[in-house]
């Protein structure tokens, strides 16, 4: 790849589209795992942590989530040194995005004409399913990941292995999931060497010999969690860790129905797709979404050994990343989701840019037609992008959308839930709060909720058997703290301050989440106060306690 007049041109144009598509997310603040992973950690705001970066985990206290991605935490450190403002966040996003435009142009040339790299470029560019990774900051692992991707495979191609395989390695620590790259570079070696032998000793040389180090970070940061397992999954974000194998491969066929029928007709994109959204699928013949993923996929496989090469590489480029977030060959911590279709979105496009230049090639008569097609079909995506980057503006807006898109979410509704309690509007809490249970009875956010409400309207016995079934369903304790607190709490409100006391000692064996240093503070405070009261009857409360405890349970309730 040169830095040309064609090169510089490609970017400015990229750059350009990439900000008016996405202009209107500039003005969005930290969503969901954004406050895990960039807001409340103060570690991310001095340069000096950067080493601690690469032996940590991407949450929060969250080894458990199996997730690690220290390329871009560090990324996340470099935009903190200018701004606490998320807008330099979002600028970068916007940027990162357009720059893998480009570098889909270049790629897609290594193996097909000018016209089907254009053509490559200009679909992903205006892809609404994209809106996510790129509207949500912690979207840039896989804008990331895939910048280093596409310069792996652009050097692959080059037969430049040393830089494919460096580029390999920041895009594998830039985001876990592009482990699905190496089988893609072993095929691709296979493909431009024609010798089998020798495409694995490449392989081991330059991309396999470095894994172990990769696995020692990797295992220093998760511990026990480094390499998988169904202990840190979520029964409600991931029930397909818990499905049969059949189920899963059933359910999988069924996700890629929807993320083709999403890709080309997204009315509908979500933030959620967990319990139970998508239902799981015990028999094949009994969904036709299923049965038509399953033939996309034979068709698939076909292609690879009978097509020529370009569509080979393309199926390739596609079939493989999507095997990975699939749940059919490996297991995720979640069902779907749209930044998930990132990359291997990537070889789908080229698939259909080469199906474009066969049917342009075959007849040039139609080539107006097609041209013609696609600029209202972009024009639309525009308009579609544009509206999906105020679901992402902020948590409230992003709950609705995702209640509202995904029904059948416990999550989605549970969360919407939460937002209107919060927000002082009890009787649409109820309502929400009544539609999640509905759809599961188990999900601890939600029994905590409950807890709430109950609480509020003065049951106790209600709220704390809401409290300790939270606590049984929260399967890996991240939340047994503040549930715990909160039985202190309702105890302390009743009286009952011996088991109050047995209750915060509980609670405080649990590791806090969010702004360690401040509930620890006051975790501390309070089993103080607790230990205080304990060997205490209501009825000898002065005034002045019950000011005292009435005013603690009133600002903690919240925490």
């Amino acid at each position: 790849m040169q830095f040309d007049r064609r090169f510089i041109l490609l970017l400015v144009c990229s750059i350009v589209v990439s900000f008016i598509l996405f202009s209107g997310s500039l003005t969005g603040k930290f969503t969901l795992d954004d406050h895990g992973v960039i807001e409340k950690r103060a570690e991310l705001r001095e340069l000096k942590n950067l080493p601690e970066i690469w032996i940590s985990p991407w949450h929060l206290g969250g080894e458990w989530a199996g997730n690690y991605r220290p390329l871009t935490l560090a990324s996340f450190v470099l935009n903190l040194q200018f701004s606490e403002s998320t807008v330099g966040f979002h600028i970068v996003n916007m940027l990162l995005y357009a720059l893998n435009i480009v570098l889909i142009f270049y790629v897609v040339r290594k193996f097909a004409s000018e016209r089907v790299a254009y053509l490559s470029a200009i679909l992903f560019l205006f892809l609404p399913i994209h809106t996510e990774a790129v509207a949500s900051i912690v979207g840039r692992v896989y804008l990331l990941g895939t910048l280093f991707s596409l310069l792996s495979l652009l050097y692959l191609f080059d037969k430049k292995y040393i830089l494919s395989s460096l580029y390999f390695y920041l895009a594998l620590f830039s985001g876990d999931f592009y482990i699905s790259l190496l089988p893609v570079i072993g095929f691709l070696l296979i493909l431009n060497t024609g010798k089998f032998w020798n495409s694995v000793k490449l392989g081991s040389l330059y991309y396999g010999a470095p894994l172990p180090a990769y696995f020692l970070c990797r295992y220093l940061a998760l511990g026990k969690y480094a390499f998988g397992g169904y202990g840190f999954i979520d029964p409600i974000i991931g029930p397909l860790a818990f499905a049969p194998f059949k189920e899963r491969v059933f359910t999988g066929f069924t996700h890629l129905f929807i993320y083709l029928r999403k890709t080309i007709y997204p009315i509908d994109l979500s933030p959620d797709y967990s319990f139970n959204q998508i239902p799981l699928v015990a028999n094949i013949f009994s969904s036709p979404k299923a049965i038509i993923g399953m033939l996309f996929f034979a068709a698939l496989i076909l292609v690879v050994f009978r097509a020529e090469k370009r569509l080979k590489i393309a199926t390739i480029l596609f079939l493989i990343p999507y095997a990975v977030i699939s749940n059919i060959f490996f297991i995720t911590t979640g069902t779907m989701a749209e930044r998930w279709w990132y990359f291997p979105s990537f070889g789908l496009v080229t698939l259909l840019a080469v199906g474009l230049d066969k049917l342009i090639t075959k007849n040039k008569k139609w080539r107006i037609w097609i041209y013609g097609g696609l600029a209202v079909a972009l024009m639309w995506f525009s308009s579609i992008i544009i509206r999906q980057n105020n679901v992402w503006l902020n948590d409230k807006n992003l709950f609705i959308s995702a209640a509202a898109r995904s029904p059948n979410s416990v999550w989605a509704r549970t969360n919407v839930a939460e937002g209107y309690f919060l927000s002082g509007n009890v009787e649409k809490a109820r309502e929400e709060l009544g539609a999640a249970l509905k759809i599961s009875e188990k999900h601890p956010l939600a029994l905590y909720v409950l807890g709430q409400l109950s609480w509020k309207d003065g049951k106790h016995k209600e709220a704390e058997e809401a409290f300790k079934g939270a606590i049984e369903y929260d399967a890996h304790g991240r939340n047994k703290r503040s549930l715990y607190r909160g039985l202190a709490l309702i105890n302390m409100d009743t009286g009952d301050n011996k088991q109050a006391l047995l209750y915060m000692e509980e609670a405080v064996k649990w590791p806090p989440a969010g702004e360690l240093e401040t509930i620890l503070k006051v975790d501390e405070f309070l089993l103080k106060t607790i230990k205080e009261y304990s060997n205490r009857n209501i009825q000898s409360y002065t005034k002045e306690d019950v000011q005292k405890i009435g005013g603690l349970i009133k600002v903690l309730r919240g925490f």
